[in-house]
């Protein structure tokens, strides 16, 4: 190593985002949702995205939209969404990455989005609900870059005062 050690220490993130959602339709959970929610569980062997924990290990897990926001949707160029879909880069996990190569972009009608928005196969990543929504671990609540670490921190990392990484599966 080079230089001198910076010492461990804890880094407090405030954040103050001001972002202009649009006028939107009421949430409503779809029939589409419904399924290929319970569908990505099986999926992804019922595993957090981040720890890896089941539901019996943290409660009821949860399908967080990913890469598209359903508010957000009517905003999206969906030709730059079918481009990342289609190469693969906008997936988390391979069961993803294939499903949104195999989705049905030439029939797809933006008009429509919720086809592609509520398929939690090709647009959700499976999270318990402290990697969902908690203060201080929640992809809605941290910087994405402290957010992704906390699945590939070593063992025993603490990142924050309730929670050290275990990666037992």
């Amino acid at each position: 190593m080079i230089g001198d050690l910076t010492a461990a220490h804890v880094e407090k993130e405030t954040l103050s985002v001001d972002v202009n959602i649009p006028e939107h339709g009421a949430r409503v959970t779809t029939a589409l949702f419904t399924r290929t929610r319970k569908l990505l569980i099986e999926r992804e062997g019922g595993r957090c995205y981040i720890c890896q924990r089941t539901a019996a290990e943290a409660g009821p897990l949860e399908a967080h939209h990913h890469p598209i926001e359903r508010c957000l949707a009517e905003e999206i160029d969906w030709r730059l969404v079918e481009l990342d879909c289609r190469t693969g880069v906008a997936a988390f996990t391979p069961g993803q990455r294939e499903a949104m190569q195999a989705f049905d972009w030439p029939n797809f009608d933006p008009a429509r989005w919720e086809t592609f928005v509520d398929d939690m196969l090709v647009n959700g990543v499976l999270l318990c609900k402290d990697h969902h929504t908690a203060a201080d671990d929640g992809i809605h609540t941290v910087p994405g870059p402290i957010w992704l670490a906390q699945r590939y921190a070593k063992e025993g990392v603490e990142f924050n005062s309730r929670e050290v990484v275990h990666h037992d599966q």
